[in-house]
């Protein structure tokens, strides 16, 4: 007959290999549950750089009768799965239809691919990234993915420069896109570029109808993040009678902590009121 003791140290580890597993378990990556994920890799013919694209698909996707909104989401190898899972809560919550989610990982250094002009060694291809998207990447989602093919049916969501990226497509590229969740652009960019493109299209753009959120954090830079993020919005909010706009400042926090919570602020305003 086995001890008390024998059995009380067996039972004391098992229980340390369950909590090890549970730690290392929710320290683990998140991964995109809600639906399938395709992937493949893309070429473009501008660059000449590859970038793996991988496609979220709503849980019960059926291309057969549906159409689906596309959430183009740049900086996709970091946030991918977070954007994907959270379209699923939100859209359940609202009890809307989810959206097609595309990652578009990194074929340049996403230094060159999200700002529009050059001011170094390592900026200024924003011009031939947009054209991989316009002309290649979208193409290939409409056709392989039962995607809505409406200007209205397309969101890009960036982060930082992917915010900076996405504040340049609106600007420059206003017919691809519908829809932009822009997080702590980096607006003060080459003496504010982006700000002044904004300026010089507003004649063609300001009639469209398109729906903008811009998220940042309380305690980004009040001169370099702050400044040009209010000017932006401001500029919005007064010149385009179309649009609809919302913003957000996320308490008590910086330029990433910000970035999770303005996501779910962003997604969140999109299926509301798109």
């Amino acid at each position: 007959m086995k001890s008390k003791t024998g059995l009380t140290k067996k039972l004391l580890g098992a229980a340390a290999i369950i909590a090890l597993v549970f730690v290392l378990g929710s320290c683990s990556k998140e991964v995109f549950d809600s639906g399938i994920t395709k992937a493949f890799t893309l070429t473009s013919t501008a660059n000449g750089a590859s970038y793996d694209i991988r496609v979220g698909l709503p849980a019960n996707y059926n291309p057969s009768t549906e159409k689906y909104a596309t959430i183009y989401v740049l900086d996709g190898k970091e946030i991918f799965e977070f954007v994907a899972n959270k379209c699923k809560a939100i859209s359940d919550q609202q009890g809307v239809k989810n959206a097609l989610v595309v990652s578009i990982g990194y074929g340049k250094d996403r230094s060159i691919d999200y700002t529009p002009t050059k001011v170094s060694d390592v900026t200024g291809g924003a011009p031939e990234f947009m054209h991989f998207i316009e002309t290649q990447l979208i193409p290939k989602i409409e056709q392989d993915y039962s995607a809505d093919t409406s200007r209205a049916g397309r969101v890009i969501l960036g982060h930082s420069y992917g915010g900076l990226f996405g504040g340049c497509a609106f600007a420059a590229n206003n017919t691809v896109f519908g829809n932009y969740i822009l997080l702590s652009p980096s607006f003060w960019f080459d003496n504010l570029v982006a700000l002044h493109l904004e300026k010089s299209t507003r004649p063609l753009n300001a009639a469209r109808q398109q729906l903008v959120f811009m998220g940042i954090g309380e305690l980004e830079n009040s001169g370099r993040m702050q400044a040009p993020f209010e000017a932006f919005y401001q500029a919005l909010d007064n010149n385009y009678p179309a649009i609809k706009l919302a913003k957000n400042s996320e308490r008590n926090l910086d330029h990433m902590g910000s970035r999770n919570q303005n996501i779910v602020k962003g997604l969140t305003f999109y299926f509301q009121n798109r």
